[in-house]
This record gives structure tokens, sequence and C-alpha cells, in this order.
């Protein structure tokens, strides 16, 4: 038996010498990388050594055979990597646009949050009657009817309170917008 083993590693040697360059050189022309074309060829060869039955009695030109093989598994690789740049291109997409809306919900977080403590700052810099009239407006959603009857005075001094308010945001929030674009 240990003769018939023996026999076998010297015709695969032989069969191997005879054939690993021919195999490799169709592996570079179609990968145009000296490394991946010998791995390939490695990888030829170590399947034909698992199915001795193809070359080992074989009196055949296995050459088209080898080239088939080699083809194959060539095709294999381009698939694959095909699948993982498909995959990459996926995830970096998703992560790209995930980063994005998580930012920008930051963002948008961060400067609602600006803005709202320069109004506050802006309000609490006003006369008290005025401050408490917008926030009875804007916050507590009073009409101004209800406002200039709660605190006893007239819709038009509510209306013009109001007003007053909302010039004075305006120039804060428009000076806040025009620094930072500054």
């Amino acid at each position: 038996m240990e003769i018939n083993v023996k026999q076998i590693e010297l015709k695969f040697q032989r069969f191997f010498t005879e054939n690993f360059p021919k195999v490799k050189n169709y592996a570079q022309m179609l990968l145009r990388s000296e490394i991946d074309a010998e791995d390939v060829a490695q990888d030829v060869f170590y399947k034909l050594w698992l199915q001795p039955e193809i070359w080992l009695d074989n009196e055949k030109e296995l050459d088209n055979y080898l080239f088939i093989m080699t083809r194959n598994i060539i095709l294999n690789i381009f698939k694959h990597q095909q699948i993982e740049q498909d995959y990459q291109e996926g995830y970096l997409e998703k992560a790209v646009l995930h980063e994005l809306m998580e930012s920008e919900d930051t963002l948008k977080n961060i400067y609602y949050e600006e803005m709202l403590l320069v109004i506050r700052l802006t309000l609490e810099k006003m006369p008290e009657r005025r401050r408490l009239i917008f926030e009875l407006s804007r916050f507590k959603e009073l009409s101004y009817k209800e406002i200039a009857e709660r605190l006893n005075i007239s819709i038009r001094t509510v209306e013009h309170q109001v007003y007053l308010v909302l010039i004075e945001l305006k120039k804060v929030l428009l000076f806040l917008f025009f620094s930072v674009f500054i």
C-alpha cells in the first residue's frame, strides 16, 4: 500500500510540474496579478489532489479541463469580490446616511436649544409686563382678548406689546443667524 501511495505522489508531482506553469500563466492573464494567479493555480492543484481519478490514470490531454477549472475558480473569485463590494457599498451608504441623519438631528436639536436660550435671554431683558403679555400669547396660547381681559388692558396694547417683542426677537435672531455664517 505504501508503494502505491508513493507512486501516486510521484505521478502527481510530475503532473504538477508539467501543468502548474500553464495554469498559473492562464490565471495571470485573467487576473493580472502574479500573486493571485499563483493562489488560483495552487487551489486548482489542491482540488485535483483531492480527486486523483481525474488525473491519475488518465492518458488524455487535460489542458482544457485545467483551463475550465481555473476559469471557474476565477469567476467564483470575481463573484465573491462583487458581492463583497456590493455589501460594502451598501453598508457604507447606510452608515453615511445614518450618520448624516444622526448628526442632522443632533444639529437641529442643538440649534433649537440655542434659539430657545437666546429667546429666553432676550425675554428676560424686557420689561416684565411686556414679557408676561408675550408669554401668555405665545406659550400659554391665549388670545389677545383673553390677555386684555386678564390684565385689564386694551386689546390694542396687547397687540403693540407682542409686536415690540417680535421686533426685538427678530433683531436678535437675525444677528445670531448672520454671525454664524460670517
